[in-house]
């Protein structure tokens, strides 16, 4: 092919000169509609501004109960799963027991808890406890034991507004990192304090009911710009 023909031809050289014109220009052109010099080319999520912040919050709670003899011991699960976008705010884990049966102080029954938290994401740290059980000379309400962990740092529940930061800033603020899923463990031990030894004491006392409780509360980030809301 005589590639010199094509360039002795007019109309041939106003398309190629006209083609090498738009490489130039095309990039430039969509930084200027961008912005000019390309700084509009970035995730709206980063760009600064006035936002109200608030939480949609919710709570999970389960009970289950175990009939606990001197020196028993039970292992119980409990699954932890949240809805995407979905954070974790905290968790809790109380025990209650009552000791109605014993003649008065000194014949109390106690309760002992301890958690296994080694599945759990984010590796909460493991609590432990024990307590006497409510009755009988031990003390008043039920609840004996109770553990808590926080996964988001002064998280309170109450809405804001936030000056001067981006949606993206907000949300690793307000985020559980992932932290808190998987299978609760907690080990409940007993030990039971009889009037007397034999089967008389056993037949005033010889066990304890004790519920354990599992409460989640999570909440889902609402943001709105703070002119709209």
């Amino acid at each position: 092919m005589d590639f010199q023909k094509y360039t002795s031809n007019p109309l041939f050289m106003t398309n190629a000169a006209f083609i090498v014109v738009f490489m130039l220009v095309f990039p430039g052109y969509f930084a200027y509609t961008a912005g000019g010099d390309g700084s509009k080319l970035v995730d709206p999520l980063s760009e600064s501004g006035s936002w109200m912040v608030s939480f949609a919050e919710s709570e999970t709670e389960y009970s289950e109960d175990m009939i606990l003899g001197d020196g028993d011991s039970e292992e119980t699960l409990y699954l932890v799963e949240v809805e995407e976008f979905h954070n974790i705010a905290k968790v809790e884990i109380s025990l209650a027991c009552q000791d109605n049966d014993d003649p008065g102080p000194g014949f109390t029954d106690r309760v002992s808890a301890s958690t296994d938290l080694s599945s759990i994401t984010g590796m909460p740290d493991d609590q432990s406890d024990q307590s006497a059980c409510g009755g009988g000379g031990g003390g008043g309400g039920g609840v004996a034991i109770n553990f808590v962990w926080n996964f988001v740092d002064n998280y309170d529940g109450l809405e804001y507004v936030a000056e001067d930061l981006s949606m993206n800033d907000i949300r690793a603020q307000w985020s559980d990192n992932g932290s808190g899923r998987g299978d609760w463990s907690t080990t409940v031990e007993m030990e039971i304090n009889s009037p007397g030894p034999g089967p008389i004491g056993g037949a005033v006392d010889d066990s304890e009911e004790v519920t354990i409780t599992w409460k989640i509360t999570t909440f889902k980030l609402v943001i709105m710009s703070h002119e709209e809301s």
